[in-house]
């Protein structure tokens, strides 16, 4: 048994007699800023009984603005960071290997620290970027969707940087 009440035993209402809640808008109180007098370059000085003229303040020239740009103090890298953030800015950076080319190297690649603990190394020959690397993304990136690209997996980043450096001895290295 349904338990709601029949939509004919709900009276009708004529349209004049429903009531509709309408949101209003209520003004909030604004908090002013204080006034605060910004020198106007160009602008004729006005004239005040009580106090001396005041001076034309010419604009900055775009040598003003150069010169000053130049001997303006930097401020020192990091500043404004949390004592902790910087502390962790300046140890060491993290491990890395990797080595990615943007162009064909013309020299052979060797390793840039001690052997990685990476399981395996790409050899990138063909691609948007080549290299050799320990990371399957950055190898994905560079190779798929590429016709004619090629890359090879490695147990170790000797044997990696060998195939590369063979590969760009005999030009098989190319960016696509």
């Amino acid at each position: 048994m349904n338990s709601f009440p029949s939509w004919a035993a709900v009276p009708a209402l004529p349209m004049a007699y429903v009531l509709v809640p309408i949101p209003t808008m209520v003004a909030m109180p604004v908090a002013t800023a204080p006034l605060v007098a910004l020198p106007v370059y160009g602008a004729p000085a006005s004239a005040s009984p009580t106090s001396a003229p005041t001076p034309v303040v010419p604009a900055p020239s775009k040598k003003d603005k150069e010169v000053s740009a130049k001997e303006a103090p930097k401020p020192a890298p990091g500043a404004g960071l949390p004592a902790a953030l910087l502390e962790l800015l300046r140890q060491d950076p993290p491990f890395t290997a990797n080595q990615v080319f943007s162009v064909v190297p013309t020299e052979p690649v060797t390793a840039v620290e001690e052997e990685s603990p990476a399981p395996e190394w790409y050899a990138i020959m063909r691609g948007r970027f080549v290299g050799v690397v320990d990371e399957y993304l950055l190898c994905d990136f560079a190779t798929t969707g590429i016709a004619r690209a090629a890359r090879k997996v490695y147990d170790t980043q000797a044997n990696a940087l060998h195939a590369f450096n063979k590969a760009l001895t005999w030009g098989g290295v190319e960016i696509l």
